[in-house]
């Protein structure tokens, strides 16, 4: 199996897991990240905080992100996807 296969059928063994509560996401992910290591870098990529969050928070000058910037968009998605495959 080359690395495009056993990315794909990592996607879809992801994709066929039953739904879990979102509180639970980072454990989830904690557990299941040795069966599907490419996916668990990726959530971990997209879910990490980053340092302009805590920029922001702690920002005298105001938010420095603002609501359009803090949404991924589905194509950004799909980008960072087909990259690391």
């Amino acid at each position: 199996m080359d690395l495009v296969e056993y990315q794909k059928s990592e996607s879809e063994s992801y994709l066929e897991e039953a739904r879990f509560p979102r509180a639970e996401t980072k454990d989830w992910w904690k557990t299941n990240s040795p069966r599907l290591p490419v996916l668990a870098k990726i959530a971990r990529d997209i879910s990490s905080p980053s340092h302009f969050a805590s920029e922001s928070a702690f920002s005298v000058g105001g938010r420095v992100i603002d609501e359009s910037r803090g949404v991924m968009k589905a194509q950004l998605l799909q980008t960072i996807v087909e990259e690391t495959e």
